[in-house]
C-alpha cells in the first residue's frame, strides 16, 4: 500500500486524513498533541467551560493511519525530514500547514496548554473590562464583537474598522446585515477608520488605539484581530515555490505548488482561489482526495479534472449563538441569509458536536 504523508494536523490535514485512510498508508506529522477546533475560540473566551470541548487529541482521528508527533524541517524529494532528525519516505506528500493568527484565537507553537491559560486569562480580562475595542472587522473581529455583546451586553463594545464597509469582499447585502445587527447589540462601529499599527499586533492590551481619522479609542481591553498569516516556512524553502502578496503559495489547477507530481498543498498555505476559511476546506478536501485516489490507481493528475474554488465564496458569521448572516453557495452568486439559518448551521453549536465525533469523543 502506497504512503500518503500529510504535514499538518489542523482542519484540511484531518480531514484529508480521515478521508485517505482506508485507501493508503496514512501518515499525519503534526507537532502538537491535540487538535484545536478554534472556530469556537471565539466564543471560548465568553464561554470558558466550552475549552475542554474545543481540544480534542488525535488519537482516535485514524483507524489505520497513524499521527506522529513531530515537526517538518524540510522536504527531501519523496520524504520529509522531522526535526529530530529522522525522515519519512512517501509516495505523495501534502502541505496543509494552515495560518497562524493572534492570541488567543489560534495556539501560537506547539503547546495547547499555553492556547488554554491564554484563552483563560482572556476571559479573566475580559470580565473585568468595562470597555472592549477590536482593531480589525474580518470575519474574527466581527464575530468577537457579536460574541462580546451577546455574552456581555452591558460592557461597551468597538469595532474598529479600516474599510467603509463590513467584509467588503464580499456581497454588499451581507455587511449590511451585520451593520444592522451589530448597531442593535449596542456596538459601536467605527467604519473607514483605519488604526495605526497598535503597541501589540499579537496580544490583547489596554490603553489607546490611534486612528488616522478621528478621535483615538481608549479601551480598558484592546483585542488586535488582523487577519491569517499562512505558514509557508515549508514550502518557501522550496525551489519553484512562488508566494502571492498574502504568502500563500501559488499552485497549479491541481494544487501543486511546485514542477513535482507527487507534492499538494492544501487549505490556507495555497493560493487555490479560495479564501482563507474552513468553508473552503470544505470544497478543497474532498476534490484532492479523490485526485489522489486517482493517483494511487495509478492515474496521471492531468487525467483529473482540476480544482475549480468556490465561485462566489462563501462565509458563516455568527454573532453569538442567535444573530448573524451568512453567504450560502446555494446559488452561483451567492445566498445571503439572516440570523435564523446562520445559527441553525453554525451559531448554536459552532460545528463542536461535529467536530468531536470525528475525531472519535461524540
Amino acid at each position: 500500500m502506497k504512503r500518503v504523508i500529510i504535514v499538518g494536523g489542523g482542519y484540511a490535514g484531518t480531514a484529508l486524513a480521515r478521508a485517505l485512510d482506508a485507501a493508503a498508508e496514512v501518515v499525519l506529522v503534526e507537532p502538537r498533541d491535540r487538535f484545536v477546533h478554534n472556530v469556537a475560540a471565539i466564543r471560548a473566551l465568553v464561554t470558558p467551560d466550552l475549552l475542554h470541548k474545543i481540544v480534542i487529541p488525535y488519537d482516535r482521528l485514524l483507524n489505520r493511519g497513524q499521527v506522529v508527533r513531530e515537526r517538518v524541517a524540510a522536504i527531501e524529494g519523496t520524504s520529509v525530514k522531522l526535526t529530530g532528525g529522522d525522515s519519512i519516505e512517501g509516495d505523495i506528500i501534502v502541505v496543509a500547514t494552515g495560518s497562524r493568527y493572534a492570541r488567543p484565537f489560534k495556539p501560537e507553537g506547539e503547546s495547547v496548554p499555553s492556547f488554554l491559560a491564554a484563552s483563560r486569562a482572556n476571559n479573566r480580562a475580559l470580565l473585568a473590562a468595562r470597555s472592549v475595542a477590536i482593531i480589525g472587522a474580518g470575519a474574527v473581529g466581527v464575530e468577537l464583537a457579536g460574541e462580546i455583546a451577546a455574552g456581555f451586553p452591558a460592557k461597551k463594545v468597538i469595532l474598529i474598522s479600516g474599510t467603509p464597509t463590513l467584509l467588503p469582499t464580499y456581497q454588499r447585502a451581507l455587511g449590511r446585515k451585520l451593520e444592522a445587527q451589530l448597531r442593535a447589540m449596542r456596538v459601536t462601529l467605527r467604519l473607514g477608520a483605519p488604526a495605526s499599527p497598535p503597541k501589540f499586533n499579537d496580544t490583547p492590551f489596554a490603553g489607546d488605539v490611534e486612528l488616522t481619522a478621528g478621535e483615538p479609542v481608549t479601551a480598558d481591553l484592546v483585542f488586535p484581530v488582523l487577519g491569517s498569516k499562512p505558514v509557508n516556512d515549508l514550502l518557501r524553502t522550496l525551489p519553484g515555490v512562488t508566494l502571492d502578496s498574502l504568502g500563500r503559495a501559488v499552485v497549479d489547477p491541481w494544487l501543486r505548488p511546485t514542477d513535482a507530481h507527487n507534492l499538494f498543498a492544501l487549505g490556507d498555505v495555497a493560493a487555490s482561489g479560495d479564501h482563507m476559511t474552513i468553508v473552503a476546506i470544505t470544497r478543497q478536501q474532498p476534490w484532492l482526495a479523490k485526485a489522489i485516489k486517482a493517483l494511487l490507481d495509478g492515474q496521471t493528475m492531468e487525467s483529473v479534472p482540476p480544482y475549480v474554488p468556490w465561485p462566489s465564496p462563501p462565509i458563516l458569521v455568527p454573532l453569538g449563538p442567535s444573530k448573524g448572516a451568512s453567504v450560502l453557495p446555494f446559488t452561483r452568486a451567492g445566498l445571503v441569509v439572516g440570523s435564523l439559518p446562520t445559527a441553525a448551521i453554525k451559531g448554536r453549536s459552532l460545528f463542536v458536536p461535529r467536530y468531536l465525533k470525528e475525531f472519535g469523543y461524540a
